[in-house]
């Protein structure tokens, strides 16, 4: 008799979760539960990321130019914590930390020692992951290799451009194998060649292992497309809440897709606009609509006119 099949917990599962960054909340009712090993979360993700990974979220340490492009990106400092409800990464409730063990974390450009090389950086990140000296030193190039950066291991960490820096970030996310990588944007504010580098990382580093990635935007052309378009999840957070959970197929198909902020009669606007074709999601005052072919956001405001549904912001996601 064969043995049962026992289903692998959703990489992430959230059910009325709250997070709260220095006590002020900053993400309220998240429920959702992904599908797939491969979870993009988009848009203001800052409080997310500093939950799941420990991290506080500071604009103080990304470059001017990658602020200037950020600026969806939720950026406030302090301690993230889930204060109601439930979180869980891979079956591990966050709120405890139970999940710190199986995920490795790879924050946006964090201060790196620029004396170190890239083996010591790595190196030092698994001995904090609890290997041993001796173990930390074998598992370093391994996981360099993964990333790209096979060659680079006995240089400075100074003398490593941009898009090798995020790759290095990933090697010390991975040197210890964890079954999860947690990467934030990793391929924002880089050119076509960069992004392709940093991508051909990020894909070894994911190979064999679940990964939630986030991102400010969802962009769908060229290097950073292919990180929507190789989702199985999509997530996009707005304002705090979520606006839409499920495939990037579901968004990408037909017309354009908006998101929309409802502060009253929300529920009639659903019913309206499903007469009309057009489903709303998320959620309950951030939206996501995905106008079918034909549609246009005039569609949209005069079925908010006929229901009095109040819209503060209509604006294209992608």
């Amino acid at each position: 008799m064969d043995a049962p099949v026992i289903a692998a917990p959703p990489l992430l599962d959230a059910r009325a979760a709250r997070v709260a960054v220095d006590d002020v909340v900053a993400l309220d009712g998240l429920t959702a539960t992904t599908r797939g090993d491969r979870v993009l979360c988009a848009g203001d993700t800052g409080a997310l990321f500093a939950a799941l990974t420990g991290i506080p979220r500071s604009a103080s340490r990304r470059p001017a130019a990658v602020a200037a492009a950020d600026d969806a990106q939720d950026a406030a400092p302090g301690e993230a914590r889930v204060v109601a409800g439930r979180l869980a990464i891979a079956g591990r409730d966050v709120a405890r930390a139970a999940h710190r063990a199986a995920c490795g974390a790879a924050p946006l450009d964090p201060p790196l020692p620029l004396a170190w090389t890239a083996e010591a950086y790595v190196g030092w990140g698994a001995r904090l992951a609890g290997a041993t000296a001796r173990a930390a030193a074998e598992l370093a190039p391994v996981a360099l290799a993964r990333v790209g950066l096979g060659a680079a291991g006995k240089r400075a960490v100074r003398t490593l451009a941009l898009p090798e820096r995020r790759a290095l970030v990933l090697a010390q996310a991975i040197a210890t194998a964890p079954a999860v990588l947690i990467a934030e944007d990793p391929l924002v504010g880089l050119d076509d060649g960069a992004a392709a580098f940093v991508l051909a990382a990020l894909a070894g580093a994911t190979e064999g292992r679940g990964a939630l990635l986030t991102a400010a935007r969802l962009d769908v052309d060229g290097p950073r497309g292919a990180v929507v378009r190789g989702a199985t999840d999509v997530l996009v957070l707005a304002g705090g809440e979520l606006a839409f959970a499920g495939a990037f197929a579901e968004i990408a198909a037909g017309g354009r897709t908006y998101a929309l902020t409802v502060r009253s009669n929300a529920e009639p606007l659903r019913e309206e606009l499903a007469a009309r074709g057009i489903a709303l999601r998320g959620g309950p005052a951030r939206f996501c609509a995905a106008l079918p072919e034909g549609a246009t956001p005039r569609d949209v405001v005069l079925a908010a006119a006929r229901c009095r549904a109040a819209i503060v912001e209509l604006t294209p996601l992608f």
